[in-house]
């Protein structure tokens, strides 16, 4: 090297103390220049495609660590970034062959696990579920990675209700019989601090029923938080911190600082809305954050944590008999509402009229898409005389993704001509744009869609739903119900079936329903956010009641 190893590392040392710092520019050009005067120095390249991936420039990052593992094939950091920035960017077959790559040098659990979200990402569940299960096999005690396992779960159509309870049951509890928190004031009638704990507050589908129930609270009732652990705020976030609520920056705190912040604001009320997904909060509410603790949204499914009071549900997603650890707490009208986007165009006419044929469509995401999801749909769509099947989903750019879902369609009996599939639209609105070359929308089993069907439905498109056996399968049911859509509903396969070639076959009624849709729609409980948060107020009075008074939880 023409740089002595001293100044290396001094130079290294004062561009990591700037990326530590979030000062992404600059720690930027410390490490190329750095990589100009070494270019051996592995570490600085491997850093700079981390660098650029926290500063959400995944491209770049990608096309870094490229060079990093090529230059140096047996780094695995540099393959890690590599994967991680092609999961970004809606490449995860190209994430999956870094991740392997990584692998093979360095085969640890938290690598088993991104392949395993790899592998989910093209809608592999067996695969993926062998990944996470390699990955908590290296790791038990993780329990990040046992939440990782869980979600992918939701997506793999074997197994019961019941499994899934063992499963969660099974999380590796920090914290196992944590004592409640005593209140703070046992006033059982005065104005309750609740707060809405999530890493979604941006650009997430699930903004989309948080920013109704925070802004329709009443505010002489609760007080309202956001415990906020987004790790990149942007717009949304704006709007968010804009609502009349006490913002909490949590992102990249540790649980033990998440718990001290709620007992020094006196939390009566904390709400998880983040489950087992990405950037959560399991371990705090393990050890419970709040002397009443709620679940709620983000997560399709049972915790397998005893220690909250309620999940908010309601009688469509979790009729009587369903399984979980949670008292469930059955929401009258539904347990969501909707915020529909403004930029969203009027509804067209329906596309049949300027095509000739009938478009079925999904935009849910490629996870979604498992081979009995992408049988039924085909058995719905071949019948139908002329008719097309137009997949949106990320990854399907990829060819490897692309072919699969081609393939599964092929061999339930619908041609390749007949299949249209498209990968990443940029930006929401001409996402939301492209309902206009959808006729009938198809939700997936067993994981129904929460923000496309309502989006489908405000563009005037109806969607066709199986219903399943648990919370994530009967999400379509719930929103249907709230939208006065029953007869949208299938029971049975058989049913689905035979409901898509009777709604293609009824032009006047495709017709109808785009004309009417948005408006029932938006007069439906389903965009009414005070609705919802005048029942989750009185869900949280009862609770923070029964609290204070001594009585038993529902």
């Amino acid at each position: 090297m023409s740089i002595v190893d001293s100044e290396i590392a001094a130079r290294f040392a004062a561009a990591n103390a700037r990326a530590r710092a979030g000062d992404w520019t600059e720690a930027v050009s410390l490490y190329r220049r750095l990589i100009g005067d070494a270019p051996d120095f592995a570490p600085a390249r491997g850093n700079l495609a981390a660098t650029l991936l926290a500063a959400r420039d995944a491209a770049a990052a990608f096309e870094a660590a490229g060079e990093a593992s090529q230059r140096f094939p047996g780094f695995a950091p540099a393959w890690t970034v590599r994967g991680e920035a092609a999961m970004e960017l809606g490449r995860p077959a190209a994430a999956d062959a870094a991740v392997r790559r990584a692998l093979d040098v360095a085969p640890d659990a938290a690598l088993w696990a991104k392949r395993g979200l790899a592998l989910q990402a093209q809608g592999d569940a067996d695969a993926a579920s062998a990944a996470f299960d390699e990955a908590r096999a290296r790791a038990p005690a993780d329990a990040q990675l046992a939440s990782a396992a869980l979600f992918c779960g939701h997506y793999d159509p074997r197994g019961t209700p019941l499994d899934a309870l063992a499963a969660a049951r099974g999380w590796p509890n920090p914290a196992p019989g944590a004592p409640r928190p005593a209140p703070s004031d046992p006033d059982p009638a005065r104005r309750l601090r609740v707060a809405y704990a999530s890493p979604d507050f941006a650009n997430h589908s699930c903004s989309y029923f948080l920013a109704p129930l925070l802004a329709a609270h009443a505010r002489a009732r609760i007080e309202v938080f956001a415990y906020s652990d987004v790790a990149v705020p942007d717009g949304v976030t704006a709007a968010f911190r804009g609502l009349d609520l006490v913002w909490r920056d949590m992102a990249g705190k540790d649980d033990a600082a998440f718990l001290a912040q709620a007992r020094a604001d006196k939390i009566d009320v904390m709400v998880d809305c983040a489950g087992h997904t990405s950037g959560n909060r399991m371990g705090a509410f393990a050890r419970r954050a709040a002397p009443v603790q709620v679940a709620w949204l983000g997560y399709p499914g049972t915790t397998g944590l005893d220690t909250f009071d309620a999940r908010l549900v309601d009688a469509e997603t979790d009729p009587e008999g369903a399984f979980a650890s949670e008292p469930l707490v059955r929401v009258a009208g539904g347990f969501l509402a909707y915020l529909p986007p403004p930029y969203a165009p009027e509804p067209g006419p329906p596309p049949f009229r300027r095509k000739g044929h009938v478009t079925f469509g999904s935009f849910n995401n490629l996870p979604k898409l498992n081979p009995r999801t992408l049988e039924l749909w085909a058995r719905a769509v071949a019948p139908v005389p002329g008719a097309r099947l137009l997949i949106k989903a990320r990854g399907l750019d990829e060819v490897a993704n692309a072919g699969r879902v081609r393939a599964h369609l092929a061999r339930a009996g619908l041609a390749e001509d007949r299949v249209e599939l498209r990968g990443f639209v940029d930006g929401v609105a001409a996402h939301i744009a492209l309902y206009e070359e959808v006729d009938i929308a198809l939700d997936p089993t067993p994981y129904n869609g929460t923000t496309t069907t309502c989006e489908a439905l405000w563009m005037g498109v109806p969607v066709l739903t199986l219903a399943g056996d648990r919370h994530a399968g009967r999400v379509g049911v719930s929103l249907l119900t709230r939208a006065g859509l029953p007869e949208l509903i299938a029971d049975t396969a058989a049913a689905f079936v035979a409901r898509a070639a009777g709604l293609a076959a009824d032009s006047a009624r495709l017709v109808a329903l785009r004309a009417a849709l948005r408006a029932r729609l938006a007069a439906s409980p389903l965009c009414d956010g005070r609705r919802l948060a005048q029942a989750f107020e009185n869900v949280y009075r009862d609770l923070w009641g029964r609290v204070v008074r001594g009585r038993p939880m529902v």
